[in-house]
């Protein structure tokens, strides 16, 4: 519990920043494989990273590892977490999101799915745009998982 405070405490105080040295940090308690430490690195993670995601600096490399890391870990939890930081990163990103959100949307875990769908509604967030939107509902309709679709109509 102590951990898991310290984690969201660490995403919320340097929210936005994209400090590589606090990323490392959370990164090592991700890393651990613990369900509910790790979720929370992951939230950390997110927060720290929020709207920093660009294609050519280390957060590309960072979002690539994390996805790979979600791959890897057996906790649903930690991959949710996962999924959602990538959305948080994502924020306000619109068109620069979009090979993430299509590496996203297009995994055979449903929860790695569930994170494209918040993606797409954090990169697009306040726009209006068409595209984002006519995605959501396509997936809305047509994805076989009940989670991934709800996440598609909430966003």
């Amino acid at each position: 519990p102590l951990q898991h405070g310290g984690c969201l405490a660490v995403g919320l105080s340097a929210m936005g920043t994209a400090d590589k040295q606090l990323y490392e940090t959370l990164k090592n308690i991700l890393f651990n494989d613990s369900a509910i430490g790790g979720e929370a690195a992951a939230y950390g993670i997110g927060l720290l990273l929020l709207g920093q995601s660009r294609p050519d600096g280390w957060t590309a490399e960072a979002l690539t590892e994390l996805l790979a890391y979600a791959h890897d870990t057996q906790h649903e939890k930690i991959i949710r977490a996962l999924g959602i930081a990538a959305a948080l990163a994502s924020y306000g990103r619109e068109e620069a999101a979009e090979t993430l959100i299509e590496t996203l949307a297009r995994d055979r875990d449903a929860i790695i799915r569930y994170g494209a769908m918040y993606t797409i509604g954090l990169a697009y967030a306040g726009t209006g745009a068409n595209g984002a939107v006519r995605r959501l509902l396509h997936v809305a309709v047509s994805d076989v998982s009940d989670d991934v679709r709800r996440a598609a109509v909430t966003n």
